[in-house]
This record gives C-alpha cells, sequence and structure tokens, in this order.
C-alpha cells in the first residue's frame, strides 16, 4: 500500500440511499447504499481506497465500536448484499475497500460476553477476568491492579466487578466494552475466522482499531509510577502477543491471491516507557502500516511529531498519517478555532500530501470542513430512533457530523450539519476551480505523479512563525524538493541555500532542487 490515500467514511453520518431489502429508519443514518452511491465523487477525488467505520450489528455506547455481532451487518446499515454491491461498484473504479475490525473489545451485549459471564465453553477465558486483590472496609471488591481505562463513563479503573461471575473484567475503554482476551489462542483463531469471513466477502483489508492494547501481562502486576505520578504504562499495553497477533492476521491476509491490507492503529501518547515497546512493535511487525495518531495537535508540534515518526520507521515505510478522524475534533477548528479560512483547509491537506507513507483523509477534510459551532442545534433526536446522539457531546461528536452534498441532503438526519457546514458542501464546490475541494483534488493528483508519492525523509528548516518548510528526498537521496507552505496572512520572503523564495500568503511553493 506504498503511498496510498485512504478515506475514511463513518457510515452513521456519511450518506443515506434508498434500496436496501433492510431500511428500518429511512433517512435518519447513514448506510451501505449511501456509499455506494457516493462513488463516483469518491473515484472524482482520486483515493486510492476507502475505509469505512464499523457497520456491524452494534450496541450504543461505543457508537459502532462496541459489537454485538462480528459477522452480522447492522440492519440500520444494510444486508451483506448491500455490502457485496458496495465492493463491486469501489473495484470497479479502481477503489479498494478497507473496513473497520475491534478485536480488542466489544459489546457488554455480544453473547460470547453474556456466556463468559456464565462460564460456558468455551467461553469462559474469551475475555480479561480477574479476582478481587482484597476488599474496602465497606465491603467493596478491590480491582486487581491500578491499569487505567480511557474514555470511560464508570471512572478510571480498567476494571469493573461482575456481580454474577464474582469477578472483574478488564476494558480499555469504556466499561460497556469488555477486552477480548487476545491472551488466549483460541479467541485469537476465532477472530481470524472472523477476518477471513470478510475478506472472502470482498473486503481489500482491515483498519484494526485499538492495537496497542491487544493482550496484557499474564502476572497482572501494577503499573510502576514515575517521579511526576503519572504510570509507566508497561504491564498493560504493548504486550507481545500484540504483535504476535497482528502477525497471525497478515499471515492470513496473505494467503490470498492479491494480498489483503493491514492499517494497524497504533497510537504513541502512552509515555515514555510505554512507547519504546510500542516501537518495537512497529519495527519487527509483518503488518503493512501502521495509523500512529501523531499529528493530533498542532501546527507548531508538526514538525517535530513528524521527525518522531520518521524515527520510529525511518523513511515512513510503516506510517500512516492523517490530521482528523472520528475520534478527534476537525483539524481546521482544532488548530484555527472558527477563524479558519478555505485556503488554509486546502493548504493543511496539501501539506498533509507530502508526507511520506500512506495518508489517511477523514469524510469531510477535503471540503475543509469545521466542526459546528453548536452541536446540539445539530441534533434532531425525535428521528434519533437507536438512541446514539443523546449521549454524543464531545468534540469528536461534533466531527461526525458535517458531511453534506447540498444544503438538504442531509437535513433528514439524526445527527445533522449545522448552517455554517452546509457552507462547505460538496455542490458549492464542485464547480469552483479554486475551492478546497478542487485544490485538494489536485493535490492528490500531484503526489501520484511526483516524488511524494514516494517514501523518504523529511529535513525541517527553520523559518518564522507562520511557514513551514522542510525538503522532501526519496528514499536514496536522488530527489529533492524543497517544500514551503505559508499559513500566515502575509507574503513571506524564506532563503535556502543562498537563493530566496516569496511565498504568497496561504499558498505553497515547491522547488525540485536536485
Amino acid at each position: 500500500m506504498c503511498n496510498e490515500v485512504i478515506y475514511e467514511i463513518y457510515p452513521l453520518t456519511f450518506n443515506y440511499a434508498k434500496g436496501s431489502k433492510r431500511d428500518p429508519f429511512q433517512g435518519a443514518y447513514g448506510n451501505l447504499k449511501g456509499i455506494t452511491a457516493m462513488a463516483d465523487y469518491i473515484s472524482y477525488l482520486n483515493v486510492d481506497a476507502i475505509w469505512i467505520a464499523p457497520f456491524f450489528r452494534w450496541n450504543r455506547n461505543g457508537f459502532g465500536y462496541d459489537i454485538v455481532n462480528y459477522t452480522k451487518v447492522d440492519p440500520m446499515f444494510g444486508t451483506e448484499d448491500d455490502f457485496r454491491e458496495l465492493c463491486a461498484v469501489y473495484h470497479k473504479l479502481g477503489i479498494r475497500v478497507y473496513i473497520d475490525q475491534v478485536y480488542n473489545h466489544c459489546s457488554e451485549k455480544n453473547p460470547w460476553f453474556q456466556k463468559s459471564i456464565k462460564r460456558e465453553e468455551p467461553y469462559t477465558d474469551f475475555f480479561v477476568w480477574q479476582d478481587a486483590r482484597g476488599y474496602a472496609p465497606d465491603g467493596k471488591p478491590l480491582p486487581p491492579n491500578n491499569w487505567l481505562s480511557k474514555w470511560d463513563a464508570s471512572g478510571e479503573s480498567a476494571w469493573t466487578w461482575n456481580e454474577e461471575r464474582q469477578q472483574f473484567y478488564m476494558h480499555s475503554f469504556d466499561y460497556t466494552m469488555p477486552n477480548l482476551n487476545i491472551n488466549n489462542p483460541e479467541v485469537r483463531q476465532e477472530l481470524l475466522k472472523v477476518a477471513k469471513f470478510w475478506f472472502d466477502l470482498g473486503a481489500d483489508g482491515f483498519r484494526l482499531d485499538a492495537t496497542t492494547h491487544y493482550g496484557c501481562d499474564l502476572l497482572y502486576r501494577n503499573n510502576p509510577i514515575d517521579e511526576f505520578g503519572e504510570q509507566m504504562r508497561i504491564y498493560d499495553i504493548n504486550n507481545e502477543v500484540g504483535a504476535l497477533f497482528l502477525n497471525e492476521l497478515k499471515e492470513l491476509a496473505n494467503t490470498y491471491q492479491t494480498p489483503k491490507t493491514l492499517l494497524a492503529e497504533y497510537v504513541f501518547d502512552k509515555g515514555k516507557a510505554g512507547n519504546e515497546k510500542g516501537v518495537k512493535t512497529v519495527r519487527d511487525s509483518i503488518c503493512d502500516t501502521f495509523y500512529i495518531g501523531s499529528l493530533r495537535n498542532t501546527l507548531e508540534s508538526f514538525a517535530p511529531s513528524v521527525v518522531k515518526a520518521l524515527n520510529v520507521s525511518p523513511n515512513g515505510l510503516k506510517l500512516n498519517w492523517a490530521f482528523s478522524n472520528h475520534d478527534m475534533e476537525r483539524a481546521v477548528t482544532r488548530i484555527w478555532g472558527h477563524c479558519f479560512t478555505p485556503k488554509k483547509s486546502a493548504l493543511l491537506i496539501e501539506l498533509l500530501l507530502t508526507l511520506p507513507g500512506s495518508i489517511c483523509l477523514y469524510q469531510g477534510d477535503e471540503l475543509g470542513m469545521p466542526n459546528p459551532q453548536n452541536l446540539s442545534k445539530c441534533k434532531n433526536l425525535r428521528r434519533d430512533y437507536r438512541g446514539i446522539w443523546g449521549i454524543a457531546n464531545s468534540v469528536w461528536d461534533g466531527a461526525r457530523t458535517g458531511f453534506c452534498y447540498d444544503e438538504t441532503s442531509h437535513a433528514q438526519m439524526a445527527l445533522h450539519p449545522d448552517k455554517e457546514q452546509v457552507k462547505y458542501s460538496i455542490a458549492k464546490q464542485k464547480d469552483d476551480e479554486n475551492s478546497t475541494l478542487n485544490r485538494i483534488r489536485k493535490a492528490i493528483i500531484h503526489r501520484k505523479n511526483s516524488l511524494f508519492k514516494e517514501y523518504g525523509n523529511i529535513s525541517f528548516i527553520e523559518t518564522e512563525k507562520d511557514v513551514i518548510a522542510f525538503v522532501r528526498t526519496n528514499s536514496s537521496m536522488t530527489k529533492k524538493c524543497l517544500c514551503l507552505f505559508n499559513f500566515g496572512l502575509k507574503d513571506a520572503q524564506i532563503t535556502y541555500q543562498g537563493k530566496s523564495y516569496r511565498v504568497v500568503a496561504e499558498e505553497a511553493l515547491y522547488d525540485d532542487v536536485l
């Protein structure tokens, strides 16, 4: 997947189209037919692949990532035949179809977990269960260790007591999403069956969610505490069995005539000790590429983030880059608030497309979509038949709105764009050659016909505040390109190797220096 440009689709809000044999909510949410209906538009962008976030049977709290059945399409999204049709349409256009696979955790409503609670074989050890390490004075059981969870409505502990089984179960995220026991070979084999099912049905590859969390220390030791009082993430994440499972998945992927692609989410936000283990996994794994989440912050952190990532995977051989996704505030809002301009939006993605490795664009990135100014005004709770959006109040929930073809295309959705977002619709931009949409489309085409399609390195140059400057090379250093990006409102003058360059405000300048 050398230097692919991948387009992420969040099916709950991307697009709705009629025609499915299952259509219980008729436009309140997006569906697979809606994704198929947008194939010509996706082809117009010139991307190489799409990545579809989960569309399997799910519960509610994980917004698609709390799976109840791994091999069934949720009726709200359609049918297996709808997925087959989707793959056929995109394949005809030369676009690969990647889908999310969530193997670290599932819903508490998943039958596997319900049977594990009851100790029904073979599911007894399908999840990570541990006894209490003792009891508090009030009689409450104490968690086995100090491991922490994230985005958890119940608190910070990675452990929740189950009264029926009389044990704690582990969850890296919300307590409604228990961790599968990746340490258990039977669990890995069951998940490999799931993977084969979707490969055989037409998926060209997977984006693998939360792979940092696969497996855990079998002795369940406390993470040590550093001098700042923070946990050193040694025992709960980045374990060898996780790397083993990634390789088992890739070995399966390689059994197909055209090997399937694996894009593993492996975010380096776990502190020095945790990250050191992760670096080894990335370098040693046979997995194709890693979605590392290195560009989550401000433009000021762009250069150091890129340098750190290239130290993990030299020349970008296993790196995948993104500024936005379904779990982050949209990049233009995160960086500039509501003071961004369409030119800045386009320039940001043009910058992204110079990086060595593969690229992910999130639905609406190509339009310069911001977050809504008021998320509550985007909710039509009377049409929210699944009761999803009432609990959605975070900045990343705002990023899940906002994709629209025209002013009316998404108006009936339970989570719809606000008036400000509608200004950035496809219909308003497609015929304007200078629009954000068409600038980014041209940048994707340029990437495919330039040095940027190759793996290589980046050497940053110190410049004034609003300018990002670097020399981009290929791996063999036989090609070099000076890249200048001026995010300021005034023209900038940059000198490199005795030559002066004038960079127009909110524009990029490229110069082949060898």
